[in-house]
């Protein structure tokens, strides 16, 4: 298991370190990502407080739900896309953390790509 451990966490250091997008999957409760739990925890996080905005904003508008949302903080980027192949009724979403701000096509651009591929 710590060979595991330390494989994550070296891509999560090198992501850092190279400034590039963390991707995560997410549904039914749980997420799942490549950079080890601290960061996927962390995207967990964010994927809440950004649903929560998302549904509110739709409702405010008159809409079901809002797509894709992202949020600034200090130089991170964060943000999901609900992923169009999977069940409307209970959708997953995919996202991503970067430690710079990207602009929001760009990432928006990059998180489609990832459910996509």
């Amino acid at each position: 298991m710590e060979g595991n451990s330390k494989k994550t966490n070296e891509a999560l250091q090198a992501a850092l370190a190279s400034r590039s997008l963390r991707f995560f999957r997410a549904g039914r409760g749980s997420a799942k990502g490549r950079t080890g739990p601290e960061d996927t925890g962390r995207f967990a996080e964010n994927l809440m407080v950004l649903q929560e905005c998302a549904l509110l904003l739709g409702e405010k508008l008159d809409m079901n739900a809002v797509s894709h949302a992202i949020c600034y903080e200090g130089e991170e980027t964060a943000g999901f896309c609900f992923d169009p192949n999977s069940n409307s009724q209970d959708p997953d979403v995919a996202g991503g953390l970067v430690n710079r701000r990207m602009p929001m096509r760009e990432f928006i651009g990059a998180v489609r790509d990832y459910i996509g591929s």
